[in-house]
């Protein structure tokens, strides 16, 4: 996922590390010293240490809960931490705009969510929406995020049948929060593909939906996508 931000009168600091299974990215604009970075990171620290504390707690339940069944739990295990991403990506937002260091503009990503709050340049946080080797006929390869979340569902490869009509490979959403639109993404990457853009306008989502057809790669976004969209 390409980023690109330009900088004005704050200062850019750039803070990431692993958590949940992932890593995590924050880009801070502010006016900060060296001991002020040093707490802000230490207190980021601590809400992940919540949050890793709490997902230990939930999967160790999920594995007694289906350890005698057939059903195999990588999967759940997956949608457990996407779900737990989108939370923590919400709460690492709200932890700092609640700071009173609080900064000027910033981007939190945690697992590929992520989440702008205010304006590093004028035109906000640049973000790619292509996956490698699928170009959009539509020319969306870009938008503009502010105060806003963007999730991103790809279709599991491995498990797309060779012969079909239609076949499901991305979608990509923007909301307020970031669990909101990690919701609408899981609903529209689960849809049939012939009606998820229809259950998206129904939604009123700003969405983008990828489909592999006979004819080849179709990709569509809703009106409520377009105030987003790079032009």
């Amino acid at each position: 996922m390409a980023l690109s931000a330009c900088r004005e009168q704050a200062s850019e600091y750039y803070l990431h590390g692993t958590t949940l299974g992932t890593g995590y990215h924050i880009t801070l604009y502010a006016d900060l010293d060296q001991s002020q970075v040093a707490e802000l990171e230490a207190g980021i620290q601590g809400e992940l240490a919540t949050l890793e504390r709490q997902r230990s707690t939930f999967t160790q339940a999920l594995d007694a809960a289906f350890s005698h069944f057939w059903i195999a739990t990588p999967s759940l295990r997956q949608e457990t931490d996407r779900v737990v991403h989108s939370l923590a990506v919400d709460r690492l937002t709200r932890w700092l705009e609640d700071h009173p260091m609080a900064p000027a503009a910033m981007l939190v990503e945690v697992g590929g969510v992520m989440r702008g709050r205010g304006k590093p340049s004028e035109n906000g946080w640049r973000l790619s929406l292509e996956q490698a080797g699928l170009s959009g006929p539509d020319g969306a390869r870009h938008l503009r995020l502010q105060d806003a979340a963007l999730v991103q569902r790809f279709a599991q490869q491995d498990v797309v049948p060779l012969v079909t009509l239609s076949t499901p490979l991305a979608v990509s959403v923007v909301a307020p929060s970031a669990s909101e639109a990690m919701q609408q993404a899981s609903l529209l990457i689960r849809a049939d593909p012939a009606d998820a853009l229809l259950l998206a306008e129904n939604m009123d989502s700003a969405a983008r939906v990828v489909v592999k057809t006979p004819q080849g790669i179709e990709i569509q976004h809703t009106a409520a996508l377009e105030p987003w969209l790079e032009p």
